[in-house]
């Protein structure tokens, strides 16, 4: 049969234990904690989880919306009637030189030039231009269909010379995404000044 403890020595016990048993409960706590802080991330996680979803379906409707309408331009166009017939003015080339007025150059009207620029902008969007790269740049199919359609909703874009109105508006809302991108940290300096933009 064990001996016996001691006052002193079941004092000690005691001691030992509690101390133990403090450790534990220090841990637990712990553990208690990292388990709130998972749960609360996992719940902010299911937020924006169901916040992208939310975004995901607006941006694909929005994308059917302007499918829609572009179908629309295009089939109205391919009934309508040439441009010759519509248009008695010369082709216009594109200007030469640095520092050109695009909409001067063009020779519309504020308001005209307003909505050409809401359908460009619309267009490269639809036509998955990847802005964050210079112009010249751009897949060659992509561009095509963007010109056609552009010409399409716009008959007047018909009037310039390879393009060039519709492609300068274009570059322009390109680089402008990319200087506001820059500006927000989302991309480097290098890709937000990219030269081959820089021009009309």
């Amino acid at each position: 049969m064990a001996p016996a403890l001691k006052k002193k020595e079941l004092e000690n016990l005691v001691d030992d234990l509690n101390t133990k048993l403090g450790s534990l409960t220090e841990e637990r706590d712990r553990i208690a904690g990292q388990l709130s802080t998972t749960q609360n991330e996992l719940a902010a996680a299911q937020a924006q989880i169901i916040a992208a979803q939310e975004a995901t379906a607006a941006v694909e409707a929005a994308r059917d919306l302007l499918q829609q309408q572009l179908d629309e331009a295009v089939a109205a166009a391919a009934q309508a009637a040439p441009l010759g017939d519509q248009l008695n003015v010369p082709q216009i080339p594109r200007p030469t030189g640095p520092g050109w007025s695009i909409r001067e150059s063009m020779q519309v009207t504020p308001s005209e030039y307003a909505e050409i620029q809401r359908t460009v902008r619309s267009l490269v969007i639809r036509a998955m231009l990847d802005w964050t790269d210079d112009f010249r740049r751009q897949d060659p199919d992509k561009l095509a269909t963007l010109f056609r359609a552009a010409r399409a909703a716009h008959p007047i874009l018909q009037r310039y010379v390879n393009n060039w109105a519709t492609a300068a508006i274009a570059r322009q809302y390109m680089q402008n995404k990319r200087k506001h991108a820059y500006k927000q940290g989302y991309i480097s300096k290098r890709r937000a000044h990219r030269t081959g933009d820089g021009e009309n």
